[in-house]
Parts: C-alpha cells; structure tokens; sequence
C-alpha cells in the first residue's frame, strides 16, 4: 500500500488485515510528515561540472558505462604513491658535524666541571 501525506505533521493510519469479510487484525499506525528538507535538493548527477574538475585536477570522469575501468586505472595511477628515502647519518654532513660538534661540546662542559 502507499500512503501519502495531505500536510505536515502526525498522521494515523488505521490498518485492517481482512479474510472472508472477516477481520484478523487492525492495528493504526503513526507516520510523522515534515517539509522537504534541501538535503536532496539538486542531487542528480551534474556531468558537465564533473568532467570540468577532472580535467583541471588531471582526473578522469566516469559513468555507469565506463566504471568497469576504475579499477584497473587506479592501479597503473602512478599518483600518491610514496617513495621511502633513507640515507645513512654520514651521508647527511651537516646532520653529522652537528652531532658530533653536540657530543664534543658535552664531553668539554663535563671536563671542565671535573666531572669526566
């Protein structure tokens, strides 16, 4: 069954399940209507704003006809893949004199407080 709303608000509904003209069960039932929100409001697809920002930001646009491909594109992508990049503590001069000019600069302040 289908039941629509004259307005707002709560309505009742009165249910009557019948067999043979006679009456199994009746039960009312309460449904609470409001305004349309704008939630949905313009919810369509919008095609030409889709394919306007993937071609600006290097994406691509698809539908239902094409998405079978999405998958296969996404990992010969190639974007955000991260690279690791390790160098080791000598390999970084600037990194390691300043270690080393650190441990000196302790080694100095014990020996001159007596304390190495």
């Amino acid at each position: 069954a289908t039941f629509t709303a004259a307005g707002p608000g709560l309505h009742t509904v009165n249910i009557t399940a019948e067999r043979d003209g006679r009456t199994l069960a009746a039960n009312p039932i309460y449904a609470y209507a409001e305004e349309r929100r704008d939630e949905y409001f313009g919810s369509q697809m919008r095609a030409p704003l889709l394919r306007r920002i993937a071609d600006e930001t290097g994406g691509r646009f698809y539908t239902a006809a094409n998405a079978a491909a999405l998958a296969e594109d996404i990992t010969y992508a190639g974007r955000g893949t991260t690279v690791r990049e390790e160098r080791d503590l000598w390999d970084m001069p600037v990194v390691f004199m300043l270690l080393v000019g650190l441990l000196g600069a302790e080694w100095v302040y014990r020996r001159s407080r007596g304390l190495a």
